[in-house]
């Protein structure tokens, strides 16, 4: 069975992941897009056992902010 999870930032589903793929439609602010690229790659981390389940929007977020302080100097 192929695992499905939505994708929500600021209220909204942003993106879904489906299986081993992200699905990010154009269009998003490039913060935000970073955002919820690092959420999606959280959810699949998820899926494939090398993250701690279950998915919650609140970890995708602390994943993210903490993939962003390392991206920054």
């Amino acid at each position: 069975m192929t695992e499905f999870q939505q994708i929500e930032y600021n209220d909204q589903v942003v993106a879904v992941v489906v299986g081993d793929q992200a699905i990010i439609p154009n269009g998003m602010p490039t913060a935000d897009h970073q955002t919820v690229k690092a959420m999606c790659l959280y959810a699949l981390e998820v899926m494939a056992g090398t993250q701690p389940g279950p998915y919650t929007t609140e970890r995708a977020l602390e994943y993210a902010e903490q993939a962003a302080a390392e991206r920054s100097p």
